[in-house]
């Protein structure tokens, strides 16, 4: 009796044991799945508030867009917004039309403030930084941050973290889009047969580039999708002003005054067998085009046309008798040459520089390459190209444009060079 008194009693308090034990590890279950539903609750609160700041960031950089391509070229640069023009017609009002945690989203905004610290901001996007740097003078990106705290909006309530003596928590969002670079080029655009390492941006709109030789100026020539061949680059390059057959850089008021391509070799060259007519392709990025460092003398030898004429009062040439060309007038000098025919035709007002688009490539060297290989594109840039120098120099001056240009729709590319489409990216 003795001994199953004493088991007996064992035994109870062992059950009393583990119950004891259930009843600690259901409160820490329990507590646990608490955790975990308001955990879920605002990470789902959260995701919808990123859903609302990105849809008005995109909808505020587009708005950026549709206004600059309302305007001159020449004045995109210097067109000053004002912050309610982007604000409450476009930013907050797709804000409003979503939802986070059921309640439709207010942000927070200040019409005279467009500072670091404001939720909606309206500035230039910084990609080495990550930040926008406010501006209301030419900007290209719209920052948001969309909020549910004691700020706007009021914070969430918890479910079961009450119980841990959290009853609300707040949370926030924010996106950045900005009108990104075109990822496509048309037919005919990339006449220019070099261009710029990546290394030059953003950072190179003061300095002048001597292109050619290029190891120490971040430049190449390329043969777009063709191996490097000095003769055959000749020989194209005198193409493109034969294939500019309807003055298509001429803007659209197509030759107006000027002559066609080849009218205007015709008028001031005497060229026996006139070149194959030859039209640049379309290019999407990514794609690798054929580079070679160093000069390719050969396509500065050659006639070329005093640095001095002027389209302007005699927009088909010279007559014959002025004696226009120096050196070989039967053979241009193909770099004169499309310098000279297409700086009348690119449209941005100064006959005495050609306004180019170049491709920019990639350059992961320490310092700027010297390539020799093909080499994958990044995005486009407009540069500034000044009067190549015949020889025995073999050289030209350009310089980086980086006025903000915007053109209608081919967005997606990079944030390299000044070209921008209406379509923006979310670049945070």
């Amino acid at each position: 009796m003795k001994n199953f008194h004493t088991n007996r009693v064992s035994r109870g308090n062992s059950r009393g044991g583990v119950l004891v034990l259930v009843v600690m590890l259901l409160v820490v279950f329990l507590g646990v799945a608490a955790l975990a539903i308001d955990i879920g609750h605002i990470t789902t609160t959260r995701n919808e508030l990123q859903n609302v700041a990105d849809a008005a960031a995109l909808a505020g950089a587009a708005e950026l867009g549709a206004i600059y391509v309302t305007l001159p070229t020449s004045s995109m640069p210097t067109y000053t917004f004002t912050k309610s023009a982007i604000t409450g017609p476009v930013v907050m009002a797709v804000a409003s039309q979503n939802k986070a945690s059921g309640l439709s989203i207010t942000i927070v905004n200040d019409d005279t403030k467009n500072e670091i610290g404001q939720d909606i901001i309206i500035g230039m996007w910084n990609q080495s930084t990550g930040l926008v740097n406010p501006t209301l003078v030419g900007p290209d990106a719209v920052y948001v941050k969309a909020r549910r705290d004691n700020t706007a909006n009021s914070p969430i309530t918890t479910f079961f973290a009450g119980i841990l003596g959290i009853d609300e928590a707040s949370v926030t969002a924010e996106a950045v889009a900005s009108l990104s670079g075109p990822s496509t080029v048309a037919e005919g655009e990339l006449i220019l047969p070099f261009g710029l390492s990546e290394r030059l941006f953003p950072n190179s709109c003061t300095d002048l580039i001597e292109f050619s030789p290029t190891t120490e100026s971040c430049a190449a020539w390329h043969n777009f999708l063709d191996p490097i061949n000095a003769a055959k680059m000749e020989d194209k390059l005198i193409g493109f002003i034969q294939g500019d057959t309807g003055c298509k850089h001429a803007g659209d008021q197509g030759c107006g005054s000027l002559s066609n391509g080849p009218t205007w070799l015709e008028n001031n060259f005497d060229i026996n067998k006139g070149p194959d007519a030859e039209v640049t392709p379309s290019v999407t990025v990514p794609i690798d085009f054929e580079f070679q460092g160093g000069t390719i003398a050969s396509l500065f030898l050659g006639g070329y046309l005093d640095a001095d004429y002027d389209y302007t009062t005699n927009p088909d040439g010279y007559d014959g008798n002025a004696g226009p060309v120096f050196d070989n007038e039967k053979k241009p000098a193909p770099m004169l040459a499309l310098f000279d025919y297409f700086r009348y035709r690119d449209g941005d007002g100064d006959d005495t520089v050609w306004s180019a688009t170049i491709p920019v490539y990639k350059d992961n060297a320490d310092s700027c390459m010297n390539p020799n290989t093909a080499i994958e594109i990044l995005g486009f840039a407009r540069i500034k190209v000044f009067f190549p120098n015949p020889p025995p120099s073999n050289n030209i001056q350009v310089l980086v444009d980086c006025n903000l240009i915007v053109v209608e729709g081919r967005g997606g590319g990079g944030t390299f060079g000044n070209i921008r489409g209406t379509v923006p990216n979310l670049v945070k």
